[in-house]
């Protein structure tokens, strides 16, 4: 996959610009993903993805392949979700859309408005972490990549994720606790 990569950014930043498509339509939808897990609204985390590949199109011409491009394309994304997160805009949004994962109590009003109500609940509980603590959380629980991949990502020692995500399980913990 790495391989494919870099020779599509070699193929791009040699004038072949449907290499970047090719880009696009491999990494796509791991971004949105992230983009989600990271500001839980479905319109916004589209409106990320697509400012991360706009970027991603702006410094392609200089990525030197000290990383994989995966890698890089995470760290633009990351830090794209980090700073729509610091904006004002974002601290006034309340999550209006889930995304439902099939369970037994479907069919059952009550068991899905319960769900429902616990979902919300969840997401506001990420939502509150500070960013770099929700960033950590939400790739290494979410996306489970190692800490040393995340470290390479945000520049950050493994041994400040391991405290980043401990402590962000601890609020999560301590603000989930009454659904036990």
């Amino acid at each position: 996959m790495a391989d494919q990569d870099l020779e599509l950014v070699q193929r791009f930043q040699n004038g072949d610009e449907s290499a970047f498509n090719r880009l696009v339509s491999r990494h796509q939808h791991k971004m949105f993903n992230l983009a989600y897990k990271m500001i839980r609204n479905i319109e916004d985390a589209k409106d990320l993805t697509q400012e991360v590949f706009v970027k991603a199109y702006q410094g392609l011409k200089n990525f030197k392949g000290q990383s994989s491009f995966s890698t890089w394309l995470y760290q633009i994304a990351l830090n794209s979700a980090i700073n729509y997160s610091n904006s004002k805009r974002w601290k006034n949004l309340v999550s209006l859309f889930e995304v439902k994962e099939p369970t037994a109590a479907w069919g059952n009003p009550i068991q899905e408005m319960r769900q429902d109500q616990m979902n919300k609940t969840i997401d506001n509980a990420i939502l509150s972490l500070p960013p770099k603590q929700r960033a950590v959380f939400v790739l290494r629980h979410y996306e489970e990549l190692p800490y040393q991949e995340i470290a390479k990502m945000t520049g950050r020692t493994e041994g400040a994720l391991k405290a980043n995500y401990f402590q962000a399980v601890k609020k999560l913990q301590k603000k989930l606790s009454h659904l036990r």
